[in-house]
């Protein structure tokens, strides 16, 4: 259930994004979420939900289209991760700008995220951090022109709290 409303929230965000976007600065924005499971080929189906369940495969999709007449350029869209979701390193598409350990701010690294972390002997050592702690992923599109549109993908694992 918990993560139910937290598909549902984030959802809802999306919605509030497209809203904005459209008033700001002519670009509009859709966010369709997919369970991602496998056939008996093992080819993989991609089935729009509302709902999801520890284990399952989930696609996000977000879609930007320029309303504008002319191209725009250095668009940076975010996609937030909710608790409970695990990113899955290297399944952005086009490959992500930066990523975020933070759900506010506007503090973007470049990936692999890494952190360092202090030894027991004192000694420090560099360690990727796990997709499971990702909040924000952001892309960066370098132009669309007008009446264009990209297609931003990423996927995650609903994770069992």
């Amino acid at each position: 259930m918990k993560t139910k409303l937290i598909l549902l929230a984030l959802l809802c965000l999306g919605s509030t994004v497209q809203v904005l976007a459209q008033q700001q600065n002519g670009v509009s924005s859709i966010l369709q979420v997919y369970n991602i499971t496998t056939n008996e080929a093992g080819e993989e189906i991609a089935t729009e939900t509302t709902e999801v369940r520890p284990g399952d495969l989930i696609e996000y999709r977000l879609t930007y289209t320029n309303n504008l007449g002319n191209s725009i350029s250095q668009l940076m869209p975010v996609l937030p991760i909710p608790i409970g979701m695990e990113y899955l390193l290297e399944t952005a598409s086009p490959s992500l700008e930066g990523a975020s350990l933070s759900n506010t701010g506007n503090t973007f690294q470049r990936l692999p995220l890494t952190r360092q972390v202090r030894q027991p002997d004192g000694t420090t050592v560099t360690e990727e951090v796990p997709g499971r702690e990702y909040r924000r992923l952001r892309w960066l599109v370098p132009s669309l022109d007008a009446g264009e549109q990209v297609i931003l993908v990423a996927r995650v694992k609903v994770i069992d709290n």
